[in-house]
């Protein structure tokens, strides 16, 4: 069989499918794994942990907590807590996992994906590599290849219904604390999502912002980021530019006759805030689950893997469903409402509650939790009462909608 794609999902995947016997070919279009990186890099340590490197060098910065900034100048700081996340070096990261799955059996195929096509002898993947074209046979193909995945395209898989494009910037910079995150919200600034700084340490910092719009939008709003803080960001070298799309829902099908999506592909991403790591890894052992017992029973037909699309909305959907509520009713705020909730975070038990309860892997925990404590219930109420469909929204996240 083979899995494309050697990001951190498709090569867990390939690692757990050699390690049951199977003959997996890894197939990564890039030279070398990892590089180009598209990604922030900020996990959790539970994340971290799943990782299984044993390489204490991957890890840059270790993250405290955050100041949360709006448009209009105000903040609020959350953290002085134990460690909630590390900034690590996403391309030995993803290398990294790369040769896990090669040390278990994967073969790596170095070659670009261009197309699928069912046969009855299975399915045909046409690849390509340095102009030369080949072909490969596989009986199950898993498209670990992004929010743009060919292989979902090719054998017509829906895509993801949400998308929101990303710029991300490495640069050098001096931030108030190194262990410390920056995040930036406000309609203006970023619609559809947010803005970020993470310090790496040693003056430097991955920047970045998504919002909706077209292909040059994201850099137009992080200038007006830029130009939006300057007494944090007027002082910044930009070393290198990355960007992409990321997927803000699942898409509708996951699976189908020979065929399984997991990672970014499958849109298998945390709505709130676009990690995609901790949820990719979770997902991987459930498809390698699902297509080793697929292959076993020798039916690889789409009602023989459908259990997988259970299996991973049993282990993710609920959070990732109230997440997606909990953005859109962000969504719904406009600056006075996000300014009226920003100061209500400054309460000293709703800070003390986001602090012990903070959880970047599952956020809807932690928001929740804050939206049931008393200093909440006034604000709320205001918010309500201007902006009726955040409400709904809120009550969405509640119920699990």
């Amino acid at each position: 069989m083979a899995v494309v794609g050697a990001g951190p999902a498709g090569s867990r995947t390939a690692r757990e499918l050699a390690r049951r016997g199977l003959r997996v070919a890894l197939i990564e279009e890039h030279q070398q794994v990892g590089i180009p990186s598209h990604c922030s890099g900020l996990i959790s340590p539970r994340t971290w942990q799943m990782g299984e490197t044993g390489d204490d060098s991957l890890i840059c910065n270790f993250l405290r907590g955050a100041y949360v900034h709006v448009q209009g100048g105000g903040h609020v700081e959350l953290g002085d807590s134990p460690v909630r996340a590390v900034a690590i070096d996403r391309a030995r990261w993803d290398q990294s996992l790369a040769r896990q799955a090669y040390a278990a059996g994967a073969e790596a195929v170095q070659a670009r994906c261009v197309g699928v096509e069912r046969t009855r002898d299975g399915l045909v993947l046409h690849l390509q590599r340095n102009g030369n074209s080949s072909r490969l046979l596989a009986r199950l193909v898993v498209g670990a290849d992004g929010a743009h995945s060919r292989v979902a395209r090719a054998l017509g898989l829906p895509p993801p219904r949400e998308r929101v494009l990303a710029l991300g910037v490495e640069a050098e910079v001096r931030l108030p604390r190194d262990d410390y995150v920056h995040v930036f919200v406000g309609p203006e600034l970023a619609p559809g999502w947010f803005g970020w700084a993470i310090p790496l340490g040693d003056g430097r910092a991955r920047l970045g912002i998504g919002c909706w719009g077209g292909a040059g939008e994201p850099l137009r709003r992080y200038r007006q980021l830029r130009e939006a803080f300057p007494w944090l960001l007027g002082r910044v070298r930009e070393l290198r530019f990355y960007g992409g799309s990321i997927p803000l829902a699942p898409a509708p099908l996951t699976y189908g006759d020979g065929v399984l999506l997991v990672g970014d592909a499958a849109g298998q991403v945390k709505p709130f805030s676009g990690g995609g790591i901790y949820t990719g890894l979770v997902a991987a052992h459930l498809c390698a689950e699902a297509a080793a017992h697929a292959l076993a029973r020798g039916d690889v037909s789409a009602p023989s893997l459908a259990a997988y699309q259970q299996a991973w909305r049993r282990a993710l959907g609920r959070e990732l469903a109230r997440s997606r509520r909990l953005r859109l009713m962000g969504l719904c705020l406009g600056q006075r409402e996000l300014e009226m909730l920003m100061k209500a975070l400054s309460h000293p038990r709703l800070r003390g509650l986001a602090v012990r309860n903070a959880d970047i892997d599952y956020p809807s925990r932690t928001l929740l939790t804050l939206a049931r404590a008393t200093p909440s219930l006034g604000p709320l109420a205001a918010v309500a009462l201007r902006r009726p469909r955040a409400l709904l929204h809120l009550l969405g996240a509640f119920m699990g909608w």
